[in-house]
């Protein structure tokens, strides 16, 4: 087939198929996937390094039963702690050991080689172009993420 004759999603699906057997393979090492690493560097990324599991449901757009599966094996690994809200013993949290901090700064390094040589052919103005268009069509498609981050930068 003419990869000419393929539909930008399409291009963008396969891109993202390889990023994440590139990642995965790298990460492999670590004993961790590409999804169990994002949640770590979301954690690593909060304030105090912890969150609640609704709260990573909504950033990651993924179902309940996803995110409590990555967090269920990855406090298997003692990368993070889960506990329960002290007003509100339904609402689960978890917070980035430092087992899961050390994995963390190894496996960015890992996920920036791979960010990189996807983007290496591109001039540092292109990169920004073009992660400026992913984010508008992104928005596009699912409206409420923007809004969301907007508000959440807010409070």
């Amino acid at each position: 087939m003419d990869r000419n004759m393929l539909y930008c999603g399409e291009i963008m699906k396969r891109l993202y198929d390889m990023i994440e057997k590139d990642a995965n393979s790298e990460m492999q090492k670590e004993d961790v996937t590409l999804s169990q690493m994002k949640m770590l560097i979301f954690l690593r990324g909060k304030d105090d390094s912890s969150a609640t599991l609704k709260e990573m449901e909504r950033y990651f757009d993924v179902s309940q039963a996803t995110i409590a599966g990555i967090a269920a094996r990855l406090e298997k690994k003692s990368m993070i702690a889960g506990y329960t809200d002290e007003r509100d013993r339904r609402i689960k949290h978890v917070r980035l050991t430092e087992d899961g901090r050390e994995l963390c700064i190894r496996a960015k390094a890992s996920m920036d080689r791979v960010e990189e040589r996807l983007l290496c052919p591109l001039s540092s103005e292109e990169r920004s172009l073009m992660r400026s268009y992913l984010l508008r069509m992104y928005d596009n498609l699912h409206p409420a993420a923007g809004a969301g981050e907007e508000q959440a930068a807010q409070q």
